[in-house]
């Protein structure tokens, strides 16, 4: 298990923006496919790849970086319970730089 991010740029306004994503019950390799389909104004620009583990709770396919600690915060929990009181924190994920991920159509 691991967890993937990806730098994408916006084609129209040039913005840069990062994405996260892990296998939950798809792999993140199709996840990602999935959603460069969907969000064809988007480039990949660079790919980053942590040993920790994706979410494991809640079916989550994919979050924008600003997000993931909330993402984390909620894991474990149920929709009307508290957030975890011990949360894994984002901060200590370590990630290093691999090739860009081909997307096959």
């Amino acid at each position: 298990m691991a967890t993937i991010k990806i730098v994408f740029k916006d084609k129209s306004t040039g913005e840069l923006f990062k994405v996260m994503f892990g296998d939950s019950y798809k792999s993140w390799q199709t996840q990602l496919s999935e959603y460069v389909r969907m969000y064809k104004n988007e480039e990949m620009v660079r790919a980053f790849k942590s040993y920790s583990q994706w979410k494991g709770w809640g079916g989550l396919k994919w979050c924008s970086e600003d997000s993931m600690q909330e993402e984390l915060n909620r894991e474990n929990v149920q929709q009307n319970e508290a957030d975890n009181p011990k949360p894994r924190q984002y901060a200590d994920f370590k990630f290093f730089e691999i090739a860009l991920p081909i997307i096959r159509e």
